[in-house]
């Protein structure tokens, strides 16, 4: 009895600890990524989203941002209400976590999995994102426990569960969908050769399942037909250092400062990196691969199921479909956790197996509590910090704030008496064929083959790249700020180096060829040089300065 005590004592503190380290970052700014999920969530349901979806965003799925949507009307739409919807499906995945290993395994392995989750640098950052990430998290895990619950019960109602919960997986985060189909794949193999007399009913649920994706798929297709027409087609190159760098974030005792996205940085090895971040991934990706040599076929498959998610990661970012890094595959992170535990608590000795993970929760307690205060600055210089300046310059609603990266998702500066923003990203309008910086005839000639040709040209001629983009600067920059008011251009990090006169663009870019290896430069550059052009008609230059990532022009009106 005493035994049963204690151990529910110790959940209930495990449970808790978790729910506090979460709760340490939900006063956080938003960043840029978070913002989008804004902007898109306020949009009218459904359809005012999905245009917004299937027009700007290219790339994401809206179950989540409908779930956002509501809960934006039902709480508001300040950081902590946002965070909250997150903080509530990660929290609500520890219990699952618990589940999962105590069915798999032994109470053991559940409690010390549940608490790695609890604790995991990785696991706690994205636990309150405003994206999708807490939520993808908790349906994979539900539909593990829902597997296991027809892998050992052979119930229908477990497997009608699973199907409706994989239906939301990809509808939620696009690529979910390798979870269903490595499930689809791999289970399907471990049906044939263990349990034959099961694999009529999940079949049925898996035609059911990839019937409903129908317009999953769809979706997939126009993004992947849209971008590939125009100038932002793919994603960045897979180097084996993203790889490293995702296992580093897996399973250190830290993670890297800019988590969300490849680092390309060396590490330096020293004694605090080797016992903090090394020795944990030895011991995890060992325990990993021990899992998959376990005895239970089943327990090996699902395994096979997750490594196979990694892989197919690889496989899509190595085609320039996807970014490899941590965040897009995160859903994955708490069975990995599980199986390795298991691996290590079963094949190292016990006293060995303890202390290790006793030092690795410990490390990793200590580290997410101190990288709340650091991701809070983070992303205040990220995204909150142009606000902060221009109300420290006395802008108002009677200016114009001109941002090349983030101005579609002005989140800081949505108050009435706020600066406007000109809503032109640089990143979203040069691959939206329908947007604003595509005139008629533009679009065709960008959906040729002589596209680098024309890129060229636009770049030799002294005009604006399209009327289009003319028009709309002038009707949201020129004729909005009044006689002795304020434009200012806010460029973000390196994005500054981008600046340069249009004389220098065409010395670096001399043919087609160079404008086919640095298109996104060239565009980028040419729409930099517009920018300044059409500024310099009708504003005066006042000054410049930097501050933190962001460099300010502020021009005012003649």
């Amino acid at each position: 009895m005493k035994k049963r005590i204690l151990a529910v004592i110790l959940m209930a503190l495990i449970f808790v600890t978790g729910f506090i380290l979460r709760y340490l970052y939900i006063d956080a700014p938003l960043w840029y990524d978070e913002a989008c999920s804004w902007t898109t969530a306020i949009k009218s349901f459904p359809s005012g989203i999905m245009n917004n979806l299937l027009n700007d965003d290219l790339q994401h799925t809206p179950l989540y941002f409908f779930l956002l949507h509501f809960w934006i009307k039902i709480f508001s739409q300040s950081e902590i209400s946002m965070r909250v919807l997150s903080l509530i499906f990660s929290t609500l995945s520890l219990p699952l976590i618990f589940m999962i290993g105590k069915k798999l395994f032994t109470p053991k392995t559940a409690a010390y999995a549940t608490a790695v989750c609890s604790v995991s640098p990785l696991l706690v950052l994205f636990s309150t994102e405003v994206r999708m990430y807490p939520v993808v998290t908790f349906l994979i895990l539900l539909s593990v426990n829902f597997l296991i619950d027809f892998e050992q019960k052979g119930e229908l109602n477990s497997l009608i569960k699973m199907t409706v919960t994989n239906i939301l997986i990809p509808y939620t985060f696009t690529g979910g969908i390798f979870y269903n189909f490595s499930l689809l794949v791999l289970y399907l193999i471990y049906l044939n050769q263990n349990k034959k007399e099961n694999i009529r009913k999940f079949i049925l649920a898996q035609i059911v399942e990839w019937t409903a994706l129908v317009p999953f798929f769809a979706m997939i297709i126009h993004y992947a037909k849209t971008r590939s027409q125009f100038i932002v087609s793919h994603e960045g190159t897979l180097h084996f250092a993203d790889i490293v760098d995702t296992l580093r974030n897996f399973f250190g005792a830290t993670i890297t400062p800019n988590v969300y996205w490849p680092s390309g940085a060396t590490y330096t090895i020293d004694a605090m990196f080797t016992i903090l971040v090394i020795i944990p991934c030895v011991y995890f990706i060992y325990g990993y691969i021990k899992s998959l040599k376990l005895s239970d076929n089943f327990k090996k498959t699902l395994a096979k199921i997750f490594g196979l998610c990694f892989i197919m990661a690889i496989i899509f970012s190595a085609f320039k479909v996807n970014i490899f890094t941590a965040r897009y595959i995160v859903y994955i992170l708490p069975v990995i956790f599980i199986l390795s535990i298991e691996g290590i608590t079963e094949n190292l000795k016990k006293v060995h197996a303890h202390l290790f993970l006793i030092i690795f929760i410990s490390a990793s307690l200590i580290f997410s509590i101190y990288n709340a205060k650091i991701i809070k600055i983070n992303k205040e210089n990220a995204f909150k910090s142009p606000a902060i300046e221009c109300a420290k310059i006395g802008l108002n609603y009677n200016d114009v704030v001109i941002m090349p990266f983030g101005s579609d998702a002005p989140y800081y500066f949505k108050n009435a008496t706020d600066p406007v923003i000109f809503n032109a990203d640089f990143h979203k309008i040069v691959r939206n064929p329908n947007g604003i910086y595509y005139d008629k005839s533009k679009q065709k000639e960008l959906t040729s083959n002589d596209k680098y040709k024309f890129i060229l040209e636009k770049i030799n001629e002294d005009n604006i790249f399209s009327d289009n983009f003319y028009k709309y600067f002038e009707k949201n920059v020129t004729n909005k700020v009044s006689s002795g008011r304020y434009a200012v251009l806010i460029m973000y990090g390196s994005d500054n180096n981008i600046l340069q006169p249009i004389q220098n663009l065409r010395q670096n870019i001399r043919n087609e060829e160079d404008v086919k290896n640095k298109t996104l430069y060239t565009m980028f550059s040419k729409y930099m040089c517009d920018i300044a052009a059409m500024l310099n008609m009708d504003f005066n230059f006042i000054n410049s300065f930097k501050k933190g990532n962001f460099t300010y022009y502020i021009y005012q009106k003649k």
